[in-house]
């Protein structure tokens, strides 16, 4: 017969080894920056008591939801906009006539598969299909749905500690979720620009200066750094204004950049293995590509979660300090 595990003596052994004493004695007494010199091992227990808690494999998923439903509304407001950006700015960029070709490699590169060519279908017949009577009473409807996203993550956001985060009525809460919903559509247009731009000066670049194998791969990081900074923004964006904190997160905080790492690794990640193990595609058909649209967004929306409980730990952490240093005066 098998013995019986026992994961008691397992966890003692565990905790009890000299190594696991020292890294903990060390947390206890060492800060990160940005932590506003709240020890690690404080912020990081706190962290998993507030994860257990709240449950933040729920949240994600009603958040995913609320983002899956918003995404068509969001696609119909936002590139509604851009047969207007193309007549007025874009056709006259240089390599402008190349927009389409841009958009689709960039779709690509987010969302891999048949994801992203469904998506791109959807994206190419409303951009190259103008529809003027939708900037109306519909785009604005459609704005309004979109936010319901961005909506479903700020109440993802909310706690019940009154030291450090505060009540917002229902109107307020809507208005900042649209205008970071329109915010973030801002950035998507920025970035469609800089890539037909990026494209241009990099092909202009390389026939004035034939660049060795070195040259090409730091011009490449470079363009990753792009990215990286654009995702970054982004996301401390949401923290700063979604999160209903009485003192606002910072723009360079752990949490926006442990996000920012961890959500283009899970989109690398989940790049390669849709490229590499396609399956959904075969058993599922067109649907796959829903169900892998889902899956992305669904990782995306955990990642943003553990991001701001990283930055809402440091911040009760420090204003319980500073609570207890008052009146310990």
């Amino acid at each position: 017969m098998l013995k019986k595990i026992d994961l008691k003596a397992i966890q003692d052994y565990f905790l009890n080894h000299p190594l696991v004493k020292n890294t903990i004695r060390w947390t206890k007494e060492h800060s990160l920056p940005g932590f506003f010199k709240v020890p690690i091992y404080d912020v990081t227990v706190f962290l998993y008591h507030e994860s257990q808690r709240y449950d933040l494999f729920t949240r994600a998923n009603a958040i995913a939801f609320s983002f899956f439903l918003s995404i068509f509304p969001s696609l119909i407001g936002f590139f509604t906009l851009i047969p207007i950006f193309k007549w007025a700015l874009i056709d006259y960029l240089p390599e402008g006539e190349n927009f389409d070709f841009y958009l689709r490699s960039e779709i690509q590169r987010i969302l891999p598969g048949v994801a992203g060519e469904r998506l791109f279908a959807f994206v190419d017949d409303i951009t190259n299909n103008p529809r003027f009577g939708l900037l109306s009473f519909g785009f604005i409807l459609a704005i309004y749905f979109a936010s319901n996203g961005m909506l479903a993550l700020m109440q993802g956001f909310e706690k019940s500690y009154n030291k450090t985060f505060k009540k917002r009525g229902e109107i307020r809460k809507r208005l900042i979720a649209t205008g970071l919903t329109l915010l973030l559509g801002a950035l998507l247009m920025g970035a469609v620009i800089l890539i037909i731009l990026g494209e241009f000066l990099l092909s202009l670049f390389y026939e004035l200066v034939h660049w060795d194998t070195f040259t090409g791969v730091m011009i490449q990081v470079l363009r990753w750094m792009a990215i990286l900074l654009l995702f970054y923004f982004g996301i401390a964006v949401i923290y700063r204004y979604g999160a209903s904190a009485i003192r606002r997160f910072q723009i360079f905080s752990p949490g926006a950049t442990l996000a920012t790492v961890l959500c283009i690794i899970t989109s690398l990640a989940f790049s390669a293995y849709v490229n590499e193990f396609n399956t959904y595609n075969e058993l599922y058909g067109s649907i796959g590509a829903i169900i892998a649209l889902m899956l992305w967004i669904q990782l995306n929306s955990l990642i943003l979660l553990v991001g701001f409980e990283l930055n809402a730990s440091i911040a009760i952490n420090r204003d319980l300090k500073a609570e207890i240093e008052e009146e310990g005066l």
